[in-house]
């Protein structure tokens, strides 16, 4: 597996994520700062295919494989928002759907997200 960063326009931060799904699927994650409480930040992913919490933390994810070493994970410092290529989630949903996918793994101070979909997020701040 491997991380490449998406989020580059995210000021660094604690975020605490909440997340808004609608009925027809359309992601919502909003991205509150909690050292510098002007940074609010929502990622709009559109329709997603799959969408589901993770624990705290990138290595509490049981479906993904470990690595040898902690080094080439990615933590809070290193950013919010990751595309994860070559995840176990993503073949797995590839066997059985024709269009690209993108694996995305979102990290907060409260919880993390992992996103199955089609596109990249729109990444939007919020102007105080």
């Amino acid at each position: 597996m491997k991380w490449d960063k998406i989020d580059n326009e995210i000021e660094y931060d604690w975020y605490e994520l909440r997340c808004q799904l609608s009925r027809d699927n359309h992601l919502k994650v909003s991205l509150y700062g909690l050292k510098n409480q002007k940074n609010i930040y929502y990622l709009d992913f559109g329709k997603v295919l799959f969408c589901r919490a993770i624990d705290e933390g990138w290595n509490l994810n049981p479906y993904e494989e470990k690595f040898e070493s902690d080094e080439k994970q990615p933590h809070i410092p290193d950013g919010v928002s990751w595309e994860v290529t070559n995840s176990n989630l993503k073949n797995q949903i590839k066997n059985h759907y024709p269009q690209p996918i993108h694996h995305f793994q979102i990290l907060g101070i409260n919880f993390g997200l992992d996103v199955i979909s089609e596109n990249f997020p729109i990444v939007i701040q919020e102007r105080l």
